[in-house]
């Protein structure tokens, strides 16, 4: 469709070009698009844009730079009228590589020129430097028979300032050390990757550091500390570039630095292009995390210290696939918050973290703990109509059953029901898990009296009433137990907190030592199943060994969640 070899015995690069838009689900969704998306796709490495300025010091190093390590370079020059060739013999709309750099001495100036090639093999440059240009004769010989190929090829020198001028971005991929072998040229990369989700209700909190729900976002926790290796070249390393095309700040040996290049991807959305649908607005912030607040970071309960902490970079916020920045950073501990602009917006994501010296990275999450004892508050006497409605129920032996307690719930909820004009019985099921534990942290957020919290709340709902969930774990609860409009209402808080408080009491039965290890029979797992087709399901899936961090799994295979 769109690729063939000009040799006719060659059939490799088609038969990949079929197999791609198989994984992608038609050759049409693959029409357009970024040359680092193929860069990507093909090695595993890590894309970034440079947007070229006129006059920039630093473009020249990091071009160098990224050769020399083996990456991938391309440039492009965009074009609104598709592809379409110019007088000086480029092609505007159209992707080049970068294959090389190099410093000419002419007289007492110095010229940095860029080697390139158009992939069709021919079309070529036509100005300065050109295969036909007389300014090579100003050269030594040996540096002319070494740089000049005087061949219809596609490939072309061109000089810095030129190149500047026709073309708009450079598009670098660094490769992985897997991809380039046990020794590549440059030092190789130290890299860590994470997959995540951002989930409607629960952790799409969108971009807005001030906003309510920005602290909802996934956070990675990143330290640095071994700074680069002092570069010799009179532009600095890197000469402070940004992926942003914005120039850092100007490198020096006082301070010294470490290179991080964040890349965050959204996954599987090129195949919805034939569903009318493209690619969200995405990108990311960098915050410092100075060393006193460092032993708060263990909990979602830290993420109110957000608004506290000193923004240290952030991407562009773009509706590409790939959005990728390269972060010159003091040594220290930093947090990472890729998000949706929007808040709400779903979609899968890769975060991946290259350093050229050691890292660490983390994600933020909790340890699955309850304390049980917060659920145990004070008691609070019932008012005179319901105690007496309660001793008619309970009868001498001061006992409901599940039909009576919803009864008795129903009378007691009916003024929060007529002020919030909502409908409907409290449910049965609800009424026999109260039964077994009831508690209630519900009041403290629902601040305005309306029946309800937002869902994004329902995890500081459930840490105040001594529930401790990761994120797994979270997530699985708020999809279940909100409504329509991301609300839990006090009912399906109750509920949420009875199941959980079952589950963990259940669980402390059968501790083996203090490791969080529970081990379980299969007739254990849920007592009193009366879903056959659920034992047998069991069976089939749930380990004999049943760790707590497995809890939303196990949940979700003893029908919880």
């Amino acid at each position: 469709m769109f690729v063939r070899s000009e040799q006719r015995n060659e059939f490799w690069a088609p038969l990949l070009e079929k197999a791609y838009a198989k994984l992608h689900g038609s050759y049409e969704v693959m029409r357009g698009g970024h040359m680092n998306e193929a860069f990507v796709d093909f090695t595993g490495g890590v894309g970034e844009v440079l947007y070229l300025r006129q006059n920039t010091s630093g473009l020249f190093s990091a071009v160098r730079r990224a050769l020399a390590k083996e990456s991938l370079v391309g440039a492009t020059a965009l074009s609104d009228q598709g592809e379409y060739r110019t007088e000086d013999g480029l092609v505007k709309g159209h992707a080049y590589s970068v294959t090389g750099t190099h410093k000419v001495s002419l007289g007492f100036t110095k010229v940095r020129l860029l080697r390139l090639r158009n992939p069709w093999g021919r079309v070529e440059w036509t100005g300065a430097w050109s295969d036909s240009c007389r300014r090579w004769d100003a050269l030594p010989d040996e540096w002319r028979d070494a740089l000049l190929v005087k061949k219809e090829d596609g490939e072309f020198w061109m000089e810095l300032q030129d190149f500047l001028h026709h073309f708009d971005t450079v598009q670098i991929c660094s490769l992985s050390p897997e991809v380039l072998g046990p020794s590549p040229a440059g030092g190789g990369w130290h890299i860590h990757t994470f997959q995540g989700r951002w989930v409607r209700g629960f952790n799409a909190g969108g971009s807005q550091p001030t906003a309510e729900t920005f602290w909802t976002n996934p956070q990675f926790r990143l330290t640095l500390l071994e700074p680069d290796e002092e570069d010799e070249d009179e532009e600095g390393p890197w000469g402070g570039w940004g992926a942003a095309g914005v120039r850092g700040p100007a490198p020096g040996g006082h301070t010294p630095k470490c290179t991080v290049l964040l890349s965050l991807i959204q996954r599987n959305r090129r195949h919805l292009r034939a569903k009318g649908l493209t690619y969200l607005t995405v990108g990311f912030h960098v915050f410092r995390v100075r060393p006193p607040l460092l032993g708060l970071w263990d909990s979602p309960r830290s993420r109110a210290l957000l608004p506290r902490l000193l923004r240290a970079d952030r991407s562009p916020f773009c509706a590409r696939r790939d959005v990728s920045r390269r972060c010159r950073l003091r040594p220290g501990h930093y947090l990472v918050v890729p998000s949706a602009a929007r808040a709400g917006d779903e979609a899968d994501f890769t975060l991946r973290v290259f350093s050229e010296r050691h890292h660490t990275a983390v994600e933020i999450d909790d340890a699955i703990s309850a304390d049980l004892r917060v659920l145990q508050g004070p008691h609070v006497p019932l008012e005179l109509g319901l105690e007496l409605l309660f001793a008619e129920l309970a009868g001498e032996e001061e006992e409901l059953d599940a039909p009576q307690l919803q009864a008795l719930l129903s009378v007691a909820l009916e003024p929060a029901r007529a002020r919030t004009r909502t409908s409907g019985e409290i449910g049965l099921r609800t009424c026999e898990q109260l039964l077994q534990c009831f508690g209630a942290i519900f009041d403290k957020f629902d601040e305005d009296a309306s029946g309800t919290m937002n869902s994004y709340e329902l995890r500081l709902a459930l840490n105040a009433a001594g529930f401790h969930l990761n994120n797994q774990l979270t997530q699985a609860l708020t999809s279940r137990y909100r409504d329509s409009r991301l609300c839990v209402d006090f009912e399906r808080f109750v509920s949420c907190a009875a199941q959980l408080t079952c589950i963990f009491r259940h669980c402390s039965q059968h501790l083996d030592g203090g490791e969080g290890v529970i081990c379980l029979t299969h007739r254990q797992v849920r007592p009193g199943w009366r879903d056959e087709g659920a034992q047998a399901r069991s069976r089939e899936t749930l380990p004999q060994t049943c760790c707590l961090p497995s809890l939303a799994q196990w949940m979700e295979v003893a029908n919880f969640a």
